[in-house]
């Protein structure tokens, strides 16, 4: 059975109070490989389970949140509509989405429409966040090295537990 070491929920800043309302949520487990499970967080609450597996490329320059992000909650986004453009480009040229890519586990080098995805993951991680991210990570490994490297780059609230 493998193991939950992490979970990232995207949400929005209630305008008062504390903490985020939830869009989405994903979940990092670290055995036998790294991969994440998400959902979308339905109005009343529901978990809705996104297909497939994001299975992250943990190098010197890991992309976790931000390919979470950009599957899972893009419009979290300061510049939604240009990621908006740069995911139908995608869709229309190479047959898949930021979503589909990331939950294929085809967001490595040379995947198709890898540089749309590229190109979303710098400007992703080049404009502020209008919502927040809170992650939970159980334990200091691997994966959670690289979502804390990752939320390194990005500009946006993130609350660590």
């Amino acid at each position: 059975m493998s193991r939950l070491v992490a979970t990232v929920t995207f949400g929005r800043r209630p305008a008062i109070g504390s903490g985020i309302e939830p869009v989405a949520v994903a979940h990092g487990y670290a055995e036998p490989m790294a991969r994440f499970l998400g959902y979308n967080l339905t109005d009343d609450g529901t978990l809705d389970r996104v297909p497939g597996a994001y299975a992250p490329v943990l190098g010197d320059r890991p992309s976790v949140v931000t390919d979470l992000l950009l599957a899972l909650a893009p419009e979290l986004s300061s510049i939604a509509d240009r990621i908006g453009t740069l995911d139908t480009k995608s869709r229309v040229n190479y047959g898949v989405d930021f979503r589909e890519k990331a939950f294929d586990s085809a967001v490595g080098w040379g995947s198709d429409g890898y540089g749309r995805h590229f190109e979303a993951r710098s400007q992703l991680e080049s404009h502020p966040i209008d919502g927040a991210v809170a992650v939970a990570c159980y334990g200091s490994g691997e994966l959670c090295r690289a979502i804390e490297a990752n939320l390194d780059r990005l500009d946006v609230d993130a609350l660590r537990g």
